[in-house]
């Protein structure tokens, strides 16, 4: 007999329903998905890259603006400590004397390049470079107070025939003038920007070619990292907190990256190519599986996505309907499947106890919903012989008819002969002495043995319709149909006739004694609607439309 097929069911909830829908989407649409997860596999990887290289870039310039801040502190240590013997040893006097000896103290320090002398008035009147001043120069103005002393960064600086600017550092009555280019080697490899001072004095004291791009201000609280996404660059800025905080800043742009990590990031944008390829044509591949009944078989195995169709079993004496045999469909996207094409899923993909269980739950539903009393009628479902066990098809059955609060439904379970074996022989005993009827189905086809059939005693035997085909022309094969009614008595079992298609056929059955059958000639497999009118036509007596 056809066994039933099922098409997807309607979206699910849940994590269930959510897989079959991606699941159903994915399928639809492999190409522009797969190409959609190979792009984005190889840019993800792109951006992985270049988030390394950035880091490698800012771990390098984190490690320039160490070596800036060492110079600086190296150089403020050791101006700091000229000034400490400064002001405890020495006296702020222009005598030939007191300068000699500031002048060897002032070479044992690498970063200072001439010590001058202030009057009370803060005005410098000598310096050991040139001596006394003919006019004492006036006092700095502005500066940064710092943590040696007080800096002052482009001050006036007399010479014996001119005047220069210079950087220097005053506390109490001396100031050291700073060696100009002490630190400018080391701040042009590696920073673009300084900046010293407390927050009123805040004060930008060296600015590269770059400066541009830099913050016009940093302070203590400038962060580390700053995206400039409108100017497209990275600012990068490290902090020496103190009486007088430093801020180093560097700018980091998209050239940087290449300039440093050009043929890692060339070959890296090949290697993100074959990823996003390779990723393509596997997604691709598994989106098709997301199509194929081995995939989507799990998803369909619920009484929600089982369509049911019923043929009437007749009574060939009264032409009337005594029960009917459930065959399914499984509804795939509003597309009906059948047995042919989800069967070796189910088999393979070990779901046949689910199927078998959806539809014999869907099919009692229906009918109990939807039949109106008639008196006994019988309900043929078939089952996969694996799942003919008694201990799961009586609790499960047992259960659906509770609930249906209906005792005229007679449930016959169906066995085709060609898989009818000792081992089910057991399991069909108890589900008669259970009460369920037991049909030998496409009976003649197979080899079954005679004592086993007896051991059953099955209810019904359904004659292949292969039989009934070849009734009409005599052959070898119809004339056995009087054999297997007569086995039929033999076990005590009646005789169903399938795949009747004429007048002529039924009529020849009937007379061999064959009470019910089934085929086109009296209907077709068809839904719910079209067989309850069909059952309606035949209580009215009126001539029951086929399909």
């Amino acid at each position: 007999m056809p066994r039933l097929t099922a098409a997807p069911a309607p979206p699910g909830t849940g994590l269930f329903g959510l897989g079959r829908s991606m699941g159903h989407f994915m399928g639809r649409y492999p190409r522009t998905v797969g190409m959609v997860c190979g792009y984005a596999a190889g840019l993800g990887m792109a951006l992985v890259v270049v988030l390394a290289a950035l880091h490698l870039r800012i771990q390098a310039i984190d490690s320039g603006h160490g070596q800036v801040i060492a110079s600086m502190q190296e150089l403020q240590a050791d101006i700091g400590l000229l000034l400490d013997e400064l002001n405890t040893s020495y006296a702020p006097v222009c005598t030939a004397d007191n300068l000699n000896r500031l002048r060897s103290l002032m070479f044992s320090h690498r970063y200072a390049r001439d010590i001058g002398l202030l009057n009370p008035q803060r005005q410098l009147f000598c310096t050991t470079n040139i001596g006394l001043l003919e006019t004492p120069s006036a006092a700095a103005e502005g500066g940064i107070q710092g943590s040696i002393g007080h800096y002052y960064l482009n001050a006036p600086l007399p010479l014996s025939q001119e005047t220069v600017r210079a950087a220097l550092v005053e506390r109490g009555r001396f100031q050291v003038v700073m060696q100009p280019n002490a630190t400018q080697d080391i701040r042009k490899r590696y920073a673009d920007a300084m900046w010293a001072g407390r927050a009123n004095q805040r004060t930008r004291v060296y600015q590269s070619a770059r400066g541009a791009w830099t913050d016009r201000l940093v302070t203590p609280q400038t962060p580390h990292l700053q995206l400039d996404v409108a100017r497209a660059v990275v600012r990068v800025t490290t902090t020496l907190p103190g009486v007088s905080p430093i801020s180093v800043q560097s700018v980091l742009l998209p050239q940087d990256l290449y300039q440093s990590h050009g043929e890692v990031l060339a070959g890296a944008a090949l290697v993100c190519l074959l990823l996003g390829l390779l990723v393509q044509a596997a997604v691709t591949q598994r989106c098709r599986h997301f199509q194929s009944m081995a995939y989507r078989i799990r998803f369909l195995c619920q009484p929600a996505n089982v369509v049911c169709h019923y043929q009437p079993i007749m009574d060939l004496a009264t032409g009337q309907p005594i029960g009917c045999e459930v065959l399914a469909r499984l509804e795939d996207a509003g597309q009906l499947v059948y047995p042919d094409h989800f069967i070796p899923a189910l088999i393979a993909d070990n779901r046949t106890w689910a199927f078998d269980a959806a539809v014999s739950t869907r099919a009692l539903q229906e009918l109990g919903a939807a039949l109106p009393a008639r008196g006994p009628f019988k309900v043929a479902l078939n089952f996969f012989p694996q799942n003919l066990r008694r201990d799961a098809i009586e609790p499960h059955l047992r259960a659906s008819l509770q609930a249906l609060g209906r005792s005229d439904l007679q449930v016959e379970l169906e066995v085709t002969e060609y898989n009818f074996s000792p081992e089910i022989v057991p399991e069909l005993q108890r589900l008669k002495a259970d009460g369920y009827y037991i049909s030998i189905d496409d009976f003649g086809t197979g080899y079954s043995n005679l004592g086993m059939v007896k051991r059953v005693a099955p209810d019904f035997l359904k004659i292949d319709k292969s039989f009934v085909f070849e009734m009409e022309d005599a052959s070898l094969r119809s004339s056995l149909i009087p054999e297997i009614i007569a086995i039929a008595k033999a076990v005590n079992s009646q005789v169903v006739a399938e795949g009747i298609e004429n007048a002529a056929q039924a009529a020849q059955l009937r007379a061999l004694g064959v009470p019910f059958g089934q085929g086109y000639y009296f209907a077709k497999p068809m839904p719910l609607e079209a067989f309850l009118a069909y059952l309606r036509a035949c209580d009215a007596g009126a001539t029951p439309p086929t399909l």
